[in-house]
């Protein structure tokens, strides 16, 4: 009998508006923003072909490796995963902690995360795109890539820790 991933996800947004205090009538406070009116979200259900959970260095990748359940962060200094058609999902996370140390990170030591466009046809122009940059605790998934490329790292002030686990390589 054959093995396979079966990975759950689900992402949630709310939009809020904060509102300043009014002495002697209320405090500051946050409520939904007007507009939206409510919590967007979706969530999905991946079953991949293999039970492969990618935890070693494959294709030039630096992937965090994982466990028993604990995960070995890679740095944010140049650290690349690399994904290709075969890739269910793709999970990255800030661990805010400071590469190697159990220190706490401040606010400006965030990971960026970019798309190395030298890789692929998918992408023109400059050789990395900034996809997103993710604070202390911050997290992100990319289910189900689609083709061939390299997603960087880079820090900001200092290099952080990141958390990532790639399913189905």
């Amino acid at each position: 009998m054959a093995n396979l991933n079966k990975v759950s996800f689900s992402v949630s947004v709310t939009p809020k508006i904060n509102i300043s205090e009014a002495d002697n009538y209320y405090a500051a406070h946050d409520i939904i923003n007007e507009s939206v009116r409510k919590t967007v979200g979706g969530s999905g259900e991946i079953t991949g072909d293999d039970a492969i959970i990618d935890d070693t260095d494959n294709n030039g990748s630096t992937n965090g490796s994982w466990n028993e359940g604990s995960n070995t962060a890679v740095t944010s200094n140049g650290s690349t995963l690399v994904v290709d058609a075969s890739t269910d999902l793709v999970f990255i996370k800030h661990t805010g902690l400071l590469f190697g140390t159990s220190n706490a990170s401040a606010a400006a030591d965030t990971v960026q995360i970019k798309i190395d466009a030298s890789a692929t046809s998918d992408v023109s122009g400059s050789d990395s795109v900034v996809l997103a940059e993710l604070r202390n605790g911050e997290a992100m998934i990319f289910p189900t890539p689609g083709s061939t490329y390299g997603l960087i790292f880079a820090s900001g002030d200092n290099h952080v820790g990141v958390e990532t686990l790639i399913i189905g390589t």
